[in-house]
């Protein structure tokens, strides 16, 4: 996962790098008629490192959270076969042949150590250790540590099947409460960025031409209106891509989570500022 992510990144980092360089030679090639604009290069070169990265983690995510939620489904089926006298190492070998999506990898990967004549215990502490997942190595350990006092695993494994399925609860119960908030975010980004346009297309062109007898005493010069202009631009740049930021932190607790729409948002303030040809 991680060496795949890495991956994504280099290759982004040198789409960004033949961009700047691709730009760069336009510029000289047109004699300096073609405008080399800083802010269209650093908002560009966000983009092609955000959006490829924020795909990636969302995916890589998504097969992390429900791998997490199929845990609780592997420990009740292996329950179910210890309540029945089965052993916990033949339990969980017979489970192996169930299909639990990502966790899947996970228990074929403990149920061939212990085929190998591994003992459980020791089978089960690097479960979820290749997934990185907290939640999961902890359900292996309570387990191994119940398979190492001999006691009744079978009520053990239930309980820590249950607790698991609480958790996954309370999170999804966070992560819709979180889309609120990101919805609110999302719309300050959009009343932001339409006050930007205003004052872009509309209000600072008449600052700066003085069309009115008001507008022309309040008049400044054109280079202080081009650094006004930049300000607000860069402003709503900053706005998207903090706005995708925040909303990670706030869902998961983590900044990489928001990549993806910090992206988006960046590309979308791009993408609307070159229409209105405000850069």
């Amino acid at each position: 996962m991680i060496l795949r992510k890495f991956m994504v990144l280099l290759f982004s980092y040198f789409a960004a790098l033949i961009f700047v360089v691709f730009y760069v030679l336009l510029n000289i090639r047109s004699g300096g008629t073609f405008h080399l604009n800083i802010l269209i290069i650093a908002g560009i070169v966000a983009v092609l490192i955000m959006v490829p990265y924020g795909v990636m983690d969302s995916i890589d995510m998504r097969t992390f959270y429900e791998a997490e939620r199929r845990v609780s489904d592997f420990l009740r089926d292996v329950a179910e076969y210890t309540t029945f006298g089965m052993p916990i190492s033949q339990a969980i070998v017979r489970a192996s042949q169930t299909d639990y999506g990502p966790l899947s990898k996970e228990v074929k990967r403990v149920a061939a150590l212990i085929s190998w004549g591994i003992p459980v215990e020791e089978a089960l502490s690097e479960f979820g250790k290749e997934s990185g997942s907290q939640n999961i190595i902890r359900a292996g350990k309570i387990v191994m540590k119940a398979a190492e006092s001999g006691s009744n695993i079978s009520d053990v494994m239930n309980m820590v099947s249950e607790f698991t399925s609480q958790m996954q609860l309370m999170r999804n119960s966070r992560f819709s409460e979180m889309k609120s908030y990101t919805m609110v975010m999302m719309i300050a980004f959009g009343v932001f960025l339409f006050v930007v346009l205003i004052l872009d297309v509309d209000f600072l062109p008449k600052l700066d031409s003085g069309t009115s007898s008001t507008l022309y005493s309040l008049a400044v010069g054109g280079s202080q209106i081009a650094t006004i202009k930049n300000v607000f631009n860069i402003g709503m740049i900053v706005q998207g891509g903090g706005t995708g930021i925040i909303s990670g932190v706030l869902r998961d607790g983590r900044i990489s989570s928001g990549i993806l729409l910090s992206g988006i948002l960046i590309l979308v303030s791009m993408v609307v500022l070159l229409l209105v040809g405000a850069l």
